[in-house]
């Protein structure tokens, strides 16, 4: 059984919830920087325990072997929520953690109900360290994670520019490869359908969660807009 959301707690927390390539980590990020807040990036965890168990060759829908390499991770993680560095037993984790197939492999787990509940009080504890605020993103956030947020921001983007923002064209200003593109795009709608049907904990909008679409910001004009939300519903 999922515990629920602590009903006490003295940080502010916004969840941050959307699909892939909607740019919550680089927009979320840095939000957190200009208000010192901490910055909790859940979908790392996952692909952080995907990553290991591929270390391992461990298959990825091995319960048992899942279970032990969490629990693993949960006294081993070492992390800075400064520069959102993971690390585990001396290992910085966090180059890999953006590869396409970590990505894909932190879907397949993410869908995994054990997986989701052993997870779910590292979320909660990393978050709650937070002496001031923080923002956590991912994909469950406002819905199960933090349900009693103080406010909740669902982050999307067309499927046109989050395919652009994962090739990393948006800021180089490069002329994309077409045939490369495509195959983003199919991905990311793959990934799309599997979050938002996995039986688990679901990627859907929270009732109360306000709408935040970048289709047509830039990384400042998206973190000035977020920024703005926040100050408008909590008193920062």
């Amino acid at each position: 059984m999922i515990p629920s959301a602590p009903s006490s707690r003295t940080c502010k927390i916004v969840a941050v919830d959307g699909p892939a390539g909607s740019g919550k980590s680089s927009v979320c990020s840095e939000v957190c920087r200009q208000l010192g807040w901490t910055y909790v990036n859940t979908g790392f965890l996952y692909r952080s325990i995907a990553l290991i168990a591929r270390q391992r060759n461990q298959r990825l829908d091995d319960n048992e072997a899942l279970s032990g390499i969490i629990n693993e991770f949960c006294e081993a993680l070492q992390w800075d929520p400064k520069t959102q560095a993971v690390g585990f037993h001396g290992q910085n984790l966090s180059p890999q953690l953006y590869t396409d197939q970590a990505g894909k492999d932190a879907s397949s787990i993410a869908k995994n109900p054990l997986v989701r509940e052993l997870l779910l009080p590292l979320q909660r504890k990393l978050t709650l360290q937070s002496p001031v605020g923080a923002i956590v993103d991912g994909r469950d956030i406002g819905t199960v994670v933090f349900p009693d947020a103080d406010l909740k921001i669902f982050m999307t983007a067309s499927l046109e520019v989050r395919a652009l923002r994962r090739m990393g064209q948006l800021q180089e200003g490069q002329q994309p490869d077409p045939a490369e593109l495509e195959a983003i795009k199919t991905s990311i709608l793959q990934r799309d359908q599997q979050d938002a049907k996995r039986g688990t904990a679901p990627l859907i909008q929270a009732p109360d969660a306000i709408v935040f679409d970048t289709s047509d910001l830039d990384i400042k004009g998206s973190i000035d807009a977020m920024i703005q939300l926040i100050k408008t519903h909590i008193k920062v």
